[in-house]
């Protein structure tokens, strides 16, 4: 009796099944619901001296990581929470990585609390981004609440400027697509969106940037916007050698952002390096070239890098600036990693940039570059 009974309901379950009332979670339920991940995790020093010191920033240390999974790797975004911890990364095949960094009694990168899952980006219809709709560059905060808040991603090929609610969606936020400059998608395919920020305080209050990677103006220098609603103002970013703008981060404070820039070629032309470059807020202005403050610059094989593209900001407990970086590995996990830096910028020597005291800051400087905002 017992048997006829199991039988009977097992027939009654699948016919549930069939008519679609009854279903086990699909493989793409439960991608969509997000995957847990374990980190591989091996300190990572990118000095091969021990120097402790590159340029005018502090080295905080440093995280090789890896994971046996097809969705990690190929970060391009990065977003903290307001003390550095909790992140959230954005990769080149439309993925989020969500983790926790840990400090040591120090205040220096030591590893991960939490490694967290993947999850994939969703579209304006919550639905999974393929093929040309993917290609996630840059992310950034909305506002001062930083991961605790809405946040800015910015898409190449199928160029566009999501808004996610991933304070309090998180993963299962779906796009609100946003308003983009036009000239920012008239580059080269898969250059022409980089870096995208937003101040939401300081003299720019409420205003985005934007630079592109292979968007250059007729004199070379990499084509930048800052907008809000439609008043758009057009201005350039100076190009030093062969590095281009890859990531962007505006400083706590709206007085200024920073950006990290890259040499990298896949194809082996040249040696990989990347730079970060310091700008003031009020050199901001429809004409304008400019140059900024180079902060550090780094080549491979001095020192020990990778194609360096994701750049957060934070406040430490002590109050010093923190810039954390990540490298995309272009999914190439035989020649490249997934390397995390961390740096400290000492406050009195960001006070004296931002007040015009530093040599060399080139900010505002006119030029003749055409005033047609596109």
């Amino acid at each position: 009796m017992r048997g006829a009974i199991s039988f009977r309901l097992a027939l009654v379950a699948a016919g549930l099944a069939m008519a679609g009332l009854f279903l086990l979670p699909s493989s793409e339920e439960r991608i969509l619901a997000g995957e847990k991940l374990t980190v591989s995790i091996r300190p990572h020093v990118m000095s091969r001296t021990g120097a402790a010191r590159f340029g005018l920033l502090q080295w905080r240390g440093g995280l090789k990581l890896a994971a046996n999974d097809a969705h990690f790797g190929g970060f391009s975004g990065l977003v903290t929470d307001r003390a550095g911890t909790r992140f959230v990364a954005l990769s080149d095949h439309g993925w989020w990585w969500r983790a926790a960094f840990a400090h040591d009694d120090r205040g220096f990168l030591a590893g991960l609390k939490v490694s967290g899952a993947v999850a994939p980006v969703l579209s304006s219809q919550g639905a999974r981004l393929h093929g040309r709709w993917r290609d996630g560059e840059a992310l950034a905060p909305f506002d001062e609440r930083g991961l605790d808040g809405p946040l800015l991603a910015a898409f190449e090929r199928h160029v566009r400027l999501g808004l996610y609610d991933w304070g309090r969606r998180g993963p299962k936020a779906k796009a609100r697509y946003l308003f983009l400059p036009p000239g920012v998608k008239r580059a080269r395919e898969n250059g022409e969106i980089e870096a995208v920020a937003r101040f939401w305080t300081g003299p720019r209050k409420g205003w985005f940037i934007a630079a592109g990677e292979k968007n250059f103006d007729e004199r070379g220098n990499i084509r930048a916007w800052l907008w809000r609603g439609r008043d758009i103002r057009r201005f350039a970013i100076a190009r030093r050698g062969k590095f281009r703008v890859t990531d962007m981060a505006v400083l706590p404070d709206g007085l200024g952002f920073i950006t990290l820039e890259r040499r990298f070629s896949r194809k082996m032309k040249g040696l990989p390096g990347f730079a970060l470059r310091l700008f003031r807020s009020g050199g901001l202005h429809a004409g304008a070239v400019l140059t900024g403050r180079v902060l550090m610059q780094a080549s491979w094989p001095l020192q020990a890098i990778d194609n360096m593209e994701a750049l957060a900001l934070y406040r430490a407990a002590g109050g010093e600036l923190r810039l954390i970086i990540m490298s995309d590995d272009n999914y190439n996990r035989y020649l490249q990693s997934t390397l995390v830096l961390e740096f400290a910028l000492p406050g009195a020597v960001l006070s004296g940039m931002l007040d015009g005291r530093s040599r060399g800051s080139g900010e505002g400087k006119k030029t003749s570059v055409p005033l047609s905002f596109h």
